[in-house]
């Protein structure tokens, strides 16, 4: 994978880089695209995007989780889910696959990736701040 330089302004923990990994065993050009897009927030963290309609940053919100996702048509069915600290840092905490039934338990208060998110935003990942 042709993997681009991340703006200093970027963290990406390491439970997004596997699941890059995990992409890239059977898609190399589908990961170095969630990693250009990932590079891509750096210069522009707020692209515009659906966000208004998730159901899980919304959720996470209620809880005083102020998370941000990505969704763009060229890397599918995955979601990158990310925070914009005040100091203009970009924390970029997983990459999640959203389609069929692995997008409703995307979404379950339940879920690995939710409660992943929302561990990884309010006690482990204290150095992306």
């Amino acid at each position: 994978m042709n993997i681009p330089r991340l703006p200093d302004n970027v963290k990406v923990h390491e439970a997004a880089w596997q699941a890059i990994r995990a992409i890239e065993a059977t898609d190399n050009a589908l990961a170095a695209r969630i990693v250009h897009r990932i590079a891509a927030l750096g210069g522009d963290p707020k692209p515009f995007n659906k966000e208004c309609k998730s159901k899980i940053v919304k959720s996470l919100k209620e809880e005083g989780i102020n998370v941000r996702r990505l969704r763009c048509s060229d890397i599918a069915d995955y979601r990158i889910f990310y925070a914009v600290r005040k100091s203009g840092l970009i924390c970029v905490y997983t990459v999640v696959y959203a389609k069929g039934d692995e997008h409703d338990k995307a979404y379950d208060k339940d879920s690995f990736h939710y409660k992943l998110i929302k561990l990884l935003y309010t006690n482990f990942w204290r150095e992306c701040q």
